[in-house]
């Protein structure tokens, strides 16, 4: 059964690229790399965000690309904007403009200008990206992938989810949350559902940033910001935090 169970969830892994921050500091040469803090990748008149509710800039946290399918070269940049003020989860009621995910589709060094984010509270810092594989959380799993949820149940119907985990990390499989570029989201408080602002269909997910003591970023008790895309439409991002 457990052969079975194996072949099921090699299926299913994804790969992905899991993100540590790496050394502190900020210079104009690491401008269009992934990485935590400091300035922004910002353009020529390009102004700070502020947010609506509190009337304060939003902090930069985070920026990043999104792999390229069959591509050599990075996609566009994101740079993920944050208000820790006011604190938003990512629900349809909430005011925008209280967290942005800014895309440059051709950011490039020499065009960067810096200043727009700045956070003192957070650690600027690089990081490492190293390609991994994950599964989706065992809630997930029951909700879309019933059939293999039944396997584990099978071999261990009192704790299912310590043989998904054992089996998972068998197959080389990340099975912890993490901060994370593509894969799958690894949910702390069950399985969300983000759409499209400007359609209303389901986005992808795209990342997830953890709580990351390195850089001095932390999402309530110890939480992810996971974050969705529109396949249609560039600029139709939605977010989600959860915590402990």
């Amino acid at each position: 059964m457990s052969e079975k169970l194996k072949r099921a969830l090699t299926a299913l892994k994804r790969e992905c690229l899991r993100v540590s921050p790496d050394k502190p500091g900020f210079n104009a040469k690491l401008a269009v790399d992934t990485r935590f803090g400091g300035p922004a990748y910002a353009e020529a008149g390009e102004k700070a965000p502020i947010c609506p509710g509190c009337n304060k800039p939003l902090s930069f946290v985070f920026q990043f690309c999104s792999p390229q399918p069959g591509k050599k070269a990075a996609g566009p940049l994101h740079c993920v904007f944050y208000c820790f003020n006011c604190m938003p989860i990512g629900r349809p009621a909430e005011e925008k403009g209280q967290w942005l995910v800014k895309t440059w589709e051709t950011p490039a060094a020499e065009k960067f200008v810096d200043g727009i984010g700045v956070d003192k509270k957070f650690k600027p810092c690089s990081c490492s990206l190293a390609k991994v594989a994950n599964l989706p959380d065992y809630e997930s799993l029951e909700a879309n992938y019933p059939e293999v949820a039944a396997l584990c149940e099978e071999i261990d119907g009192e704790d299912p989810v310590s043989i998904y985990e054992e089996i998972g990390q068998e197959i080389g499989c990340e099975m912890e949350p993490f901060t994370s570029i593509g894969g799958y989201p690894i949910w702390i408080q069950g399985e969300g559902t983000q759409v499209c602002p400007v359609c209303g269909k389901p986005g992808e997910f795209v990342a997830q940033i953890d709580s990351e003591s390195g850089a001095g970023l932390m999402w309530g008790d110890a939480g992810c910001l996971y974050i969705f895309r529109c396949p249609e439409h560039k600029d139709g991002f939605a977010i989600e935090m959860q915590c402990f």
